[in-house]
This record gives structure tokens, C-alpha cells and sequence, in this order.
């Protein structure tokens, strides 16, 4: 390595240090921008209001950069920060109840000027109350009968103690400053967010694949010029919505002109004062970068890579905390800049440049409340996604050079905490597969995907060949459209353990102490587990039903008050169409809802499947009082269970026709709606770190789980379950209908490091990942690494910042995760064999 190889290399290392040892802060600039713009455009078109909101962003934003960056751009006034969405609210309740909490506790407690704090207290939450997009969803989602709580009374009280074990949920939502009031208020706000507890309708739309294939050839400027002519068009059809709406799009895209110049003024000034001539030479550099992208398209890859960073910046701006907005395919957006550089790049600077966007991705910041922190992280949580690799929208092979650069750009930060996807098809080179098995051997980040199911599954949810074949990942798991879609991928979803729970109680859920769902029938008088089967399947085609009305209400208050022209003039059918991505302009449009505890669920029905009706080992009655007294006093019972009956995730062809049953089922009820904007709804099968908090809901299932113990991961077996080996695992899931799975699956296996740590055991992963996709499989994820070493990094956590892990869907530092969590992955099965 040559001295400027390492000069390039040390920066960037120095910057993923600083980012690991950041302290969080809690940022108001941009609550404070919005909350000014709205007071000044009340009235107003959402589309205006929203474009004067991001002008003010971008007019009032501390702008700096840091001593060891070459990207120029920050979404908050500190290096580790959250640009509060105060005009959606989803994190209002959070501050206004938590903020003792967050700034007091022991882990990654959170930072906020003193004068900030007063700020946001006595003028910024206060102004929003009762104007967010979550206080209007509370109020419909009340008049629709939605919102369901707890049963308090003395009869539901003392089922629930009998029942259910309540010590994990007391230390996921034990707070270092208790308040009990404050807890009370903060869950009333939960059931809103959860419906019932077992479901899911966030905040949040986002989820999406940002325009960054739109904006890098033309940049901004050309946007704008579309934007203009179309207006004309506007003008004269007396089209008042596209009026509003295009000129907040010219409005945007003149705002993140005037961001990226006063960056470039910055480095200038930065410049001006340095006395190292070779740091001062890459601030002119980047003051003349910053001076041409995003607004006019890049000359040359580093410009390239500027623009894509600043556009992210733009939408973390526009859109606040909890975008979940992708990069996209990386490597094809940038290899036009890339494969034709002349001499004005170094390769050796590739690299460490990648680098830095990836640790940039990661830096930022997804504010929790403290049961979401016991179950979840923080750092890196707000995912941008970036997707590599596969086939082209010709169904060629679209590996590149470019390509293996990002590969060799993760290992040199040793993943991130935040989505990486590599893609794979029947294509992709041998050397593409060897890279991929090398890149898991240093960190456990990256997915992996089929391309040939996941193109499938795609043009069956209504996608064109070529735009499938141009897929990229979202969020976790979630394959989109790159740049061409709207429709949120996660945050609504339903528990299929809660499903079953409530088939066995006829519409009952134990914690919440009341009827939920349909009553389904008593399951002692069903003469046969079909009965049982429908009664589950109704159970759960009304949970689809609820999240759907609630996703209902959501599309049509952000369609009525929240718009983002700035993100819709990056997705392809907006500007043409002259629409806001909310009101339907994107040239896809789809809605999305997601299961978990596939793997629980199916066990569960497996193990009553056996017992009751097939061996009669115990009677429906029997086993109905077990579940109610979470098995106390039944123990050789629940080993039978657990240890007796057949098991998704083991090759099983009896669980594992059950699993592509329940799959099926899912899918076709999910599939079967259509949202508010006319496109299909989508369904997948994630978690996102879920699965811990529900297993401190629910009460105890019938394959022999306890009461408070996590369910099953996204579509992965359930704990301790996986008793045939990696092969069986892959097996299983393979058998499933993955061609139904539209918005995406994770499944999750834990390897122990020795077997990719040669050549030998690379190349045998790499057979095994093809004979799994050969079969069917769409997506797998592996946690590589030994549970001493998890351990360490729980009683050590200084030790291992850098230390990331397969969640669910999701990657992430293992110690920003909760302990509950980082207990959940430990307690996976690790193979010692491919």
C-alpha cells in the first residue's frame, strides 16, 4: 500500500470511529424550521407548505464538515443527530413523555442544549399538538373503531397474572426516570400504533427507493426544466392541484441548489485558513463539487458520489426522521462515471470514498421510546439501503467493476448498521459468489437475494419485466422499483402467533383481556384441525382487515395535509403526471402488509395437528388449560410439544406443507386489496426486531414456547427448532411460495466464522446459497460469528462498537441493540456445518 493509499484509508477509518463514538443527540434545527414555516403558510396547498418548509431547512441548517470527510452534506448540526418530524408526530409523544429517560439512561443516553430543550417544550410541541398527521389519524382511527384497550378489570386482571409472564415486558419498558402518569399517556399512545398489540399501523409512510436514477444524469436542473414545462401545460388545463404541487418541485429543487452552495461556500472558507496543503487541496475540491451537484449532473465519479450523498441529504431534510429511503442500486447508478474516469480518480481512492458514503448511511439516528429501545437500535436504524449486483433490465448480468468496489468497501468498515443487499442470479459469476461469501466472512450486514424469484414475484404484483429486473432492496427486506414506486413496505403488519392465539380463544387476546377479533367458534367442539385451520385463517383475514383500514386512514390524511415534492421530483410519473407521490403520481403505486411468527405459528399448528387430532396424545381441553396456566403443573406436556411434534425449519414435508399453506393464505388475502391510490397492496414476511416485544405479549403457544419467551424471527424457524442442520433450514424455506412474497422476506441463519474462514468452506457456501435460490428461496441473511463473542460485547460493549448483526430484516451494531434483542440472537442455533 502506497503512501496515499493509506493517507485515503486512515480518513476513512478515523471517520467510522468518530461515528462509533459520536454521542446521540437529540437535534431541533429542523423542528424548529418546519414548525416556523408552517406558522407562516397555514392555508396553504400541502405542496407549498411543504416546499417553504424544506426552503427553511435549507436556509437555516448549520452547515459543517467534518475534519476527515470528503462528502460534504449533514442532515442535523451534529454528527450523530435525529431532524425531528414534528409535522407527522410520531415521535412527539416520545419527547414529550420520554425525554427524561433518554437523556438519563445508562446506554447510549441521548444529548440536547439546554436551550434547545426550553425550546421544544414550551414552543415547538406545544404549537403541534393536535395538527399532526398522528393526531388526525387517532381521531378517525376512533370514530372507525380501531383503537382497542386493555381490560381492567378485576376478572381480565387476574387471567392476565395467571396467564402470561409479565417480567420481560416490565424491563423492556423499565425507565431509568419513571413517571407513572407519563407511562400510562405513553401507552394509550402505543395502542394507536398497535392496534390490539398484535398489529401494526406506524406513523410513517416513507419506505421507498429515492430517485437518485433520475436525478444523477440531468441533476436537479433538468428536473426543474420538466417541472416547468409541465406547468405550463398546468396553466393552461387550469389544473390548480398541478399548479401547487409543480411549483413546490421547482421551489425544491432551487433549495437543494442553494444547500449544496452553501456547502460549497463552507469548504471554501474551511480552505481558506487550512494549513495542510493536501487537506486544503480536497476542500477545494469539494467546494468545486458542491458547487455543480446535485443541480447539474456530475463530470466525474467523486462528483457522482457527492450528488447521490446531497440528494439523501435533501430528503432526510424534506421528510424528517424515519424516511427509510434506499439508495438503490448503487453500482449501476454510479458506474456510468465510474467505468469511464480518465485519470481525474485514483482507484485506490474508490474505496475510502465508498467508505464514507457507507458510514454516512449509517450515522444517522431512529429515536425510541424505551420498550422499542429493549427491542430494537437506534444508530443507523433510519435505513438508506444500498443494493448491488444481479441481473440488468435486459436480464444480462449487470456485475461490474464497480460493483466488487462496494464489496471491498464493507469489509473495510466491517458492515454497517444499515441495509446492504447483494444481489445474485443465475448469471452472476463465480467471482461475484466468492466476494459475497467473503464479505459475510467479515461482518454478518449483507443479504442475499435471487434475483429470478424476486424478478417473479414482482412482475406478479403488477410490475413491468425490465422494472422488476431493476429492483433494489428497501428498509429490510423489501424489493421496490428503483426510483419508479410509492407505496410504503413496512410498518404494517400483523402477528400470526396473535392470529392463532385468538383462534384458540374465540377472538380473545390474553393481554389485552377481551374480545379482539371474530368469535370463531369453541376449538373443543371442532371435529377436526381443518376447522381449527379456517378459524386461524379468519383470525387472520381480520387482522389483514384492520391494517388495512388503518393504512386507509393514514394514505388519505398524508393525500389531504403532508406532501414532499421535493422526494415525489425524484420518482419516476410524478412530475409528469403533475402529483404528489401521495395523491398517486408515482408510475407505481402499491400499499403493503406484512406477517411475522411464521415460524411459531406453524409449529404451534403442527404440534395440534399431531397431538390432538392425530395421535390424541391430549385433548383440545387439556391442552387449552396448559396454554392457560403457561404450563404450570404441565411440563412433561410442553417437552412433548416442543420435542415431539413436527417442526417448520427441519425438512419436515408435514410442518413444511403447513408453513406454504399459512404462506399462501397471506398472501392471497393480502394481495387481494387494493389502497387508496388504486395499486395492490403487497404482502412480505419481517419482523424488524418485533418479535421480542410480541413474545412479552402473548401468552404461551402450543409447539411449547412460554409465556414472555420471543417468537420466531421474520420467516426463520423458531428457536431451537432448526434440528436438521443448515440444509434443513434452507429446505424448508425454499418449499414456501416465494413467487407470492411481493414485498419480501428474511430469513435468518446463524454460522459458526470457522466455516467461511478458507477458500474450502467459501466455495461450499456458495454452492449451498446457489442450490437454495436453484430451489426457490428468495433471501437469506447469516449472522456469522460465535456467541463468546456476542457475550463479550454485552459485558463489554466498548469493546466491539463495530461489531453488526443480522437483526431480522434489519442489520445493526449489536451493542446499540436492547438486551432483550442481543439475548434473542444469541440464543439462535449456530451451525458448525454447511
Amino acid at each position: 500500500m502506497t503512501v496515499m493509499d493509506r493517507i485515503a484509508a486512515d480518513r476513512a477509518e478515523r471517520y467510522r470511529q468518530a461515528v462509533l463514538t459520536a454521542p446521540y443527540w437529540i437535534c431541533v434545527e429542523r423542528a424548529r424550521a418546519v414548525t416556523r414555516a408552517h406558522r407562516e403558510t397555514e392555508g396553504q396547498h400541502p405542496s407549498l407548505r411543504a416546499a417553504a418548509a424544506f426552503e427553511r431547512c435549507v436556509d437555516e441548517a448549520t452547515v459543517w464538515i467534518h475534519d476527515d470527510e470528503v462528502l460534504a452534506g449533514h442532515a442535523t448540526s451534529r454528527l450523530v443527530g435525529t431532524p425531528l418530524s414534528v409535522e407527522r408526530g410520531d415521535a412527539n409523544a416520545i419527547l414529550a413523555y420520554e425525554l427524561d429517560g433518554l437523556l438519563g439512561r445508562k446506554r447510549q443516553p441521548y444529548r440536547i442544549d439546554p436551550a434547545d430543550r426550553a425550546e421544544l417544550e414550551t414552543d415547538l410541541l406545544p404549537y403541534w399538538r393536535g395538527r399532526t398527521v398522528r393526531d388526525e389519524r387517532k381521531r378517525r382511527m376512533d370514530a372507525a373503531g380501531l383503537h382497542v384497550g386493555l381490560s381492567l378489570s378485576p376478572v381480565a386482571m387476574a387471567r392476565r397474572l395467571r396467564s402470561l409472564d409479565l417480567k420481560p415486558l416490565l424491563a423492556m419498558v423499565r425507565s431509568p426516570v419513571f413517571q407513572p402518569l407519563n407511562a400510562l399517556r405513553e401507552f394509550g399512545e402505543i395502542a394507536y400504533n398497535n392496534p390490539a398489540l398484535v398489529m401494526n399501523v406506524f406513523d410513517v409512510q416513507g419506505h421507498l427507493v429515492l430517485g437518485n436514477r433520475t436525478v444523477l444524469p440531468g441533476g436537479f436542473h433538468a428536473i426543474r426544466e420538466r417541472a416547468g414545462a409541465r406547468l405550463a401545460r398546468c396553466r393552461r388545463e387550469g389544473d390548480e392541484e398541478g399548479l401547487a404541487f409543480l411549483e413546490g418541485v421547482i421551489r425544491s429543487c432551487r433549495a437543494i441548489r442553494t444547500l449544496a452552495g452553501r456547502y460549497a461556500d463552507e469548504a471554501r472558507r474551511l480552505a481558506a485558513t487550512c494549513g495542510d496543503p493536501r487537506r486544503r487541496a480536497e476542500l477545494e475540491a469539494m467546494a468545486g463539487r458542491c458547487e455543480r451537484v446535485p443541480y447539474l449532473p456530475p463530470r466525474d465519479f467523486p462528483e457522482a458520489v457527492q450528488a447521490l450523498w446531497l440528494t439523501q441529504v435533501g430528503a432526510m431534510l424534506a421528510y424528517g426522521m424515519a424516511g427509510i429511503f434506499a439508495i438503490g442500486r448503487a453500482d449501476q447508478q454510479l458506474a456510468p462515471w465510474y467505468d469511464r474516469r480518465d485519470g481525474t480518480l485514483d482507484d485506490r481512492e474508490t474505496v475510502p470514498l465508498l467508505s464514507e458514503l457507507l458510514v454516512k448511511l449509517s450515522s444517522n439516528l431512529l429515536l425510541l421510546p424505551t420498550a422499542g429501545k429493549s427491542t430494537g437500535s437506534e444508530l443507523g436504524a433510519d435505513s438508506m439501503a444500498v443494493t448491488v449486483g444481479g441481473i440488468g433490465r435486459g436480464g444480462q448480468d449487470a456485475t461490474g467493476e464497480l460493483s466488487y468496489r462496494f464489496l471491498d468497501a464493507v469489509q473495510a468498515v466491517k458492515g454497517l448498521g444499515n441495509t446492504f443487499t447483494i444481489r445474485v442470479s443465475e448469471r452472476s459469476p463465480d467471482a461475484w459468489m466468492r466476494a459475497a461469501a467473503e464479505t459475510l466472512a467479515q461482518t454478518s450486514g449483507p443479504a442475499l437475494f435471487n434475483d429470478e424469484m424476486t424478478v417473479e414475484a414482482l412482475v406478479e404484483a403488477g410490475y413491468e419485466l425490465a422494472d422488476a429486473r431493476d429492483y433494489a432492496v428497501v428498509g429490510c427486506v423489501e424489493p421496490t422499483g428503483d426510483g419508479d414506486t410509492f407505496g410504503c413496505t413496512s410498518g404494517n403488519d400483523i402477528s400470526l402467533v396473535g392470529a392463532l392465539e385468538m383462534a384458540l380463544l374465540r377472538g380473545t387476546l390474553r393481554i389485552v383481556g377481551r374480545r379482539v377479533g371474530p368469535d370463531t367458534g369453541d376449538p373443543r367442539t371442532f371435529a377436526d384441525f381443518e376447522q381449527l385451520l379456517d378459524a386461524f385463517f379468519r383470525q387472520v383475514r381480520f387482522m389483514v382487515d384492520t391494517v388495512v383500514a388503518g393504512v386507509e386512514i393514514k394514505d388519505r390524511i398524508y393525500a389531504e395535509q403532508l406532501h414532499n415534492p421535493y422526494v415525489s421530483a425524484t420518482l419516476e410519473g410524478c412530475v409528469d403526471a403533475a402529483r404528489d407521490m401521495t395523491r398517486g403520481g408515482a408510475r407505481y403505486d402499491f400499499a403493503s402488509v406484512s406477517a411475522r411468527g411464521l415460524g411459531t405459528a406453524v409449529d404451534s399448528l403442527a404440534a395440534i395437528q399431531a397431538a390432538v387430532y392425530g395421535t390424541g396424545r391430549v385433548t383440545m381441553d387439556e391442552l387449552l388449560a396448559a396454554l392457560r396456566r403457561n404450563f404450570a403443573g404441565h411440563e412433561p406436556l410442553r417437552l412433548h410439544l416442543q420435542n415431539r411434534t413436527p417442526r417448520y425449519g427441519c425438512d419436515d414435508p408435514a410442518a413444511d406443507a403447513l408453513a406454504a399453506r399459512v404462506v399462501d393464505h397471506f398472501c392471497r388475502e393480502v394481495s387481494s386489496r387494493t389502497c387508496a391510490r388504486g395499486g395492490p397492496y403487497r404482502p412480505g414476511f419481517f419482523s424488524y426486531g418485533m418479535h421480542v416485544l410480541e413474545g412479552a405479549l402473548l401468552g404461551a403457544t402450543p409447539d411449547g414456547r412460554l409465556s414472555g419467551e420471543p417468537i420466531s424471527n421474520s420467516l426463520s424457524p423458531a428457536t431451537g427448532a432448526e434440528r436438521a442442520g443448515t440444509t434443513g433450514v434452507l429446505n424448508s424455506v425454499a418449499s414456501l411460495p416465494h413467487h407470492r412474497v411481493s414485498n419480501g422476506s428474511a430469513l435468518n441463519v446463524k454460522l459458526m466464522p470457522a466455516l467461511l474462514a478458507d477458500d474450502p468452506g467459501r466455495e461450499t457456501f456458495s454452492a449451498l446459497i446457489r442450490g437454495y435460490f436453484d430451489r426457490g428461496g428468495m433471501e437469506i441473511s447469516c449472522n456469522v460469528v460465535d456467541d463468546a463473542t456476542l457475550r463479550d460485547a454485552q459485558r463489554h460493549p466498548d469493546r466491539h462498537r463495530d461489531l453488526v448483526v443480522r437483526v431480522s430484516g434489519y442489520s445493526a451494531f449489536f451493542c446499540d441493540l436492547g438486551p432483550a434483542i442481543q439475548d434473542e440472537i444469541i440464543a439462535r442455533t449456530a451451525h458448525g456445518v454447511l
